[in-house]
């Protein structure tokens, strides 16, 4: 990146950050503010129906807890938050009175986690699992949660307890997910081989993905996440998952393609913001303001729900390394998972303080995680330091 580009660059996000955001006026009927999902979407039929059957018996847990569940999920398949807030306003009000089913209590818990509020949210797992062990939703979203704060030995028990209710595929599915992250790909890989059951087939594509980019497999990785969009189109995790990939290939007019009608979700907008970038388009620069400015956004919230996200931005669009590296090293504080470290190394490398990067070399080592960037990463910041 030119020095001139990269002032551009943070002209851009000085822009946003400081000029008071005023009124925005449409220049005519034909501009599209939002894109919402369409009435025809299957998702959003299901929610419906769900909403009326909440309506006709607002006192039933059980009809809210399923509104709120359909609202969570919808939510993280398209990467938008909003749906989070709606399904924590179904449930609140059993959320406030003393004893709440434990059910509820395992939804809230899980749009706590949406949010990185991971303390509170392992709080109320713990007590459902007491209430009751055979949740075994609770246990996955445990799971989860040691998987994202590198707890990988905790995490393969909560797997274990998670199959015991859920079924053998749901236990195998977790568990191969957890030997990715500890440099077992191949043992990973053999155990999701075993998983055949259809509702998990999207997500399982999407780890055999992961897995095969563990072990440099670049084409089975591509091959595999190119079947998990076929099995669930739009899925913003699988999207992200390959968008990067792509990125990593040099293929930005391929992820360009791919997202352009996915701009409502941050991770995929900041894709979107990359790739244009990478091009040097016309829009490149649009992009850019607009990524900062949903930054600036989020910081007068005071959240840091997309930390990662942040110190990639302003690593590489922002042209500003120091910066970066700050907010990888917080992000780092909260989650470990290989994108985390990922993008500690390369701000800690880009801003020339290789000592910074010590805390996810250290976890690299503890965990044995195994993946090619990340350890050419760590040759380069040794032979840095």
């Amino acid at each position: 990146m030119s020095h001139l580009m990269g002032a551009l660059l943070m002209l851009a996000v000085s822009a946003a950050a400081a000029q008071p955001a005023a009124p925005y006026a449409p220049a005519g009927d034909g501009v599209v503010l939002q894109k919402v999902p369409a009435a025809s979407d299957p998702d959003i039929r299901r929610i419906a129906a769900l909403r009326r059957s909440h309506a006709a018996e607002p006192g039933d847990a059980r009809a809210a807890d399923a509104l709120a569940r359909a609202y969570v999920d919808f939510g993280r398949k398209v990467g938008d938050a909003h749906y989070a807030g709606y399904a924590e306003a179904v449930i609140g009000p059993w959320m406030t009175k003393p004893g709440p089913p434990t059910a509820l209590l395992v939804t809230q818990a899980t749009i706590l986690q949406y949010r990185h509020e991971f303390h509170a949210a392992r709080t109320l797992l713990d007590k459902a699992t007491r209430a009751d062990p055979s949740l075994a939703q609770a246990w996955l979203a445990l799971a989860s949660l040691d998987m994202l704060e590198g707890e990988y030995a905790r995490a393969s028990e909560r797997c274990a307890r998670a199959g015991r209710y859920a079924g053998r595929a749901v236990g195998l599915a977790c568990a191969g997910n957890v030997h990715l992250y500890t440099g077992q790909a191949e043992r990973g890989l053999a155990v999701l081989a075993q998983v055949d059951t259809p509702a998990l087939a999207a997500w399982v594509e999407g780890l055999r993905a992961e897995g095969n980019e563990r072990l440099g497999r670049w084409r089975d990785a591509e091959t595999q996440y190119r079947r998990a969009l076929d099995l669930a189109p739009g899925d913003n995790f699988v999207l992200v998952g390959y968008a990067d990939f792509l990125l990593d290939r040099g293929r930005a007019n391929e992820v360009v393609a791919l997202l352009a009608d996915y701009t409502e979700a941050d991770t995929t907008y900041l894709r979107l913001a990359l790739a244009h970038a990478a091009q040097k388009s016309p829009q490149a620069a649009t992009f850019r303001w607009t990524m900062a400015a949903r930054f600036e956004a989020y910081k007068q919230r005071g959240s840091e729900l997309f930390g990662r996200e942040e110190a990639r931005f302003l690593l590489y669009l922002a042209d500003d390394p120091d910066a970066a590296l700050t907010a990888a090293l917080r992000n780092f504080e909260r989650q470990r998972e290989p994108a985390d470290v990922r993008i500690l190394l390369e701000a800690a490398r880009a801003a020339r303080k290789p000592e910074a990067a010590a805390p996810a070399v250290a976890f690299v080592e503890r965990v044995k995680l195994a993946d090619p960037v990340i350890d050419a990463l760590i040759r380069d910041l040794r032979r840095a330091g």
